[in-house]
């Protein structure tokens, strides 16, 4: 597969952002986020009546709409990593001829290596937060693929993002449902003048090629694993059933490769929004949650699967109880302190990092001809987990991203091998 730029352009505001908003002040959420991208990529497969080069005309122009509501990700950091200098500088975006068609591209299975042509390589320029890429293949059908700074934005802001842009390309202004609220984090959130600039996203192990990979977990896997846990229907959510499985799995790799099994502690990325007893709603811009996590300790014996599903449950119940309850200085404390264990668990070489997706509307993201018929990522230079809906909104999609060696043993386990395809 060849993919050749077409065109590059850097997509400013329509409108001037208003000096009183030049100044977008960090918070503490957002100067712990790992200094990663998120990178989603939409497929679809129609083409319609509209010729692409006016179609990805029309993008640009809607993009530039849009920047209007989201200034701040048309600006750039700046040095002390304590603001966004909302100067309007723009978003990249490309736009990319590709040799192939979309179903023979689909037919290939999820190879991470074409996904990650179909998003903007990272450049030494770091200070662009948006990169878009619209990529055209020969039968007409596109894939917009995503990249962003995570120091900005979190999965749930760049979803909302997306889908707000849609519609206005689609309905030429759209109808506000997912504009952001600029809620002043900084305040609920101090950030540190002198903090670092936050977590790397390259692997700890510089010379371990990490690998990722897709496990589809459909709906009948689902009904399987809720009679395996020894549930009624609905009594586990599909986020924890999966999670449980994988994170089983992920144990017994690492007794392979330390020999005896260790304390493993998985940490999930909790959304505050709308959880939270101080004033964040849903549509709060920014990187609005934080880790928290789930001890498993060692013992003699493999955990058993239906005991990882009811220790998720549990801290997560609980957790969510003390999140309603608590200040935002107890959310920084609480904070730091599950950025510090992922920090250390990493240095013993120890996997931990779920992320989901499910419940985000990506599958709702409609330019104007019609819903994506698959929606993905593009991988991740860390060792992580990132779980997201399929199409049919009853199965999950786990893209798993492992040392290359430990992924060989991983995708064999036995219950991988049995509840995924």
């Amino acid at each position: 597969m060849e993919i050749k730029i077409q065109s590059i352009q850097f997509i400013k505001p329509s409108k001037p952002t208003p000096e009183n908003l030049r100044h977008f002040k960090l918070s503490l959420l957002d100067q712990l986020a790992p200094c990663s991208y998120i990178n989603p990529i939409f497929y679809y497969s129609t083409s319609g009546e509209v010729e692409n080069s006016a179609r990805c005309g029309q993008l640009a122009n809607s993009l530039s709409e849009v920047l209007n509501l989201y200034y701040p990700l048309a600006g750039r950091v700046t040095e002390d990593g304590l603001e966004v200098d909302c100067n309007d500088q723009g978003v990249k975006y490309l736009v990319t001829r590709v040799s192939t068609s979309l179903d023979d591209f689909l037919k290939q299975g999820p190879r991470i290596d074409h996904m990650r042509q179909l998003i903007a390589a990272r450049d030494q320029d770091t200070t662009w937060l948006v990169t878009v890429q619209v990529n055209v293949f020969v039968c007409g059908a596109l894939a917009i693929g995503v990249i962003a700074s995570h120091k900005l934005t979190d999965g749930c802001n760049l979803v909302r993002f997306i889908n707000q842009w849609a519609r206005m390309n689609h309905a030429c202004g759209g109808d506000g449902a997912f504009a952001p609220t600029y809620d002043k984090l900084d305040h609920l959130f101090p950030p540190v003048t002198n903090s670092s600039p936050g977590h790397s996203s390259d692997p700890v192990d510089q010379e371990a090629i990490v690998v990722t990979k897709r496990f589809l977990f459909n709906g009948t896997s689902i009904s399987k694993l809720r009679a395996k846990a020894g549930s009624a229907k609905g009594e586990h959510t599909r986020v924890t059933l999966v999670a449980s499985l994988l994170w089983k799995a992920l144990i017994a790799m690492d007794r392979v490769k330390s020999g005896s099994f260790r304390d493993c502690l998985l940490t999930v990325a909790m959304n505050l929004r709308g959880k939270a007893s101080s004033p964040v709603s849903k549509s709060t811009f920014g990187n609005v949650w934080a880790p928290y996590p789930i001890r498993f300790l060692q013992n003699e014996t493999e955990p058993e699967f239906g005991d990882l599903v009811a220790l998720i449950e549990d801290t997560t119940r609980n957790v969510i109880k003390w999140v309603q309850k608590a200040s935002g200085e107890e959310l920084c404390r609480h904070a730091k302190a599950g950025y510090a264990l992922v920090d250390e668990e990493l240095k013993q070489n120890k996997f931990c990092i779920f992320t989901s997706w499910c419940r985000f509307p990506i599958y709702e993201v409609d330019f104007g001809w019609g819903k994506p018929c698959w929606v993905t990522e593009a991988g991740s230079a860390l060792e992580m987990v990132s779980l997201m809906d399929d199409k049919d909104g009853d199965g999950i999609e786990a893209w798993v991203s492992l040392n290359q060696k430990e992924m060989y043993v991983f995708e064999r386990d036995h219950d991988i091998l049995d509840f995924t395809s």
